[in-house]
């Protein structure tokens, strides 16, 4: 079954999550926006699953919300000892087609969301190399390793610019102001692990 942006992201039903932990924590909607570093319209169009949230924004907001980023994935199956994540169980986060609004040049895919407390984050991200955008560098705590599989992927700090072609491998401190792109021609992909601060 196909499913437009919205409809896929109500049905993973993130911004609802949000939103009730928020508001379970008593946190302002503006307050929590502000601790994240985007707008409170912004906020409130992830929290009514209008748009989707970077990952960038997801594991801030998780870290805010103290949880892990896989508790907006599930929160009901849970494996013990290992978690074996078919292709066609992946969760896909998708840009937003209906909105130009969100500005996000990719869509990344949870490889794994269902095992007990575990602190790496893995995901298959794929890039729209056709967006132009004045990018901006975000931060957040923990680690992250890239290990681009096809097509060039640029990272860009405040200091550097690297391109990454497939093959190549890249990790880095993720407090580092940074921004990942596709560079066209075709659609850039990577796997991206992440690791959220040991204190979630």
């Amino acid at each position: 079954m196909s499913y437009s942006t919205t409809e896929e992201l109500r049905r993973l039903g993130i911004g609802k999550i949000i939103c009730s932990l928020r508001e379970e924590k008593e946190i302002p909607l503006e307050e929590l926006a502000e601790q994240v570093n985007i707008t409170p319209t912004l906020l409130s169009q992830i929290e009514t699953d209008v748009i989707p949230p970077t990952l960038a924004t997801l594991l801030n907001v998780a870290r805010i919300l103290e949880v892990g980023v896989d508790y907006f994935f599930t929160q009901n199956e849970v494996v013990e000892k290992l978690e074996l994540t078919r292709s066609n169980e992946r969760l896909t986060v998708a840009k937003s087609r209906e909105s130009d609004q969100a500005r996000m040049t990719y869509n990344y895919q949870a490889l794994s969301y269902r095992l007990k407390d575990k602190r790496l984050e893995p995901f298959l991200v794929e890039f729209d190399s056709t967006i132009e955008e004045n990018l901006v560098p975000l931060s957040h705590e923990g680690e992250e390793f890239c290990f681009c599989l096809e097509g060039d992927i640029e990272f860009i700090t405040d200091e550097k610019r690297i391109i990454l072609k497939a093959g190549d491998s890249l990790h880095f401190y993720s407090h580092v102001p940074h921004v990942l792109r596709g560079l066209g021609p075709g659609t850039p992909r990577a796997v991206f692990v992440l690791l959220p601060p040991g204190d979630k």
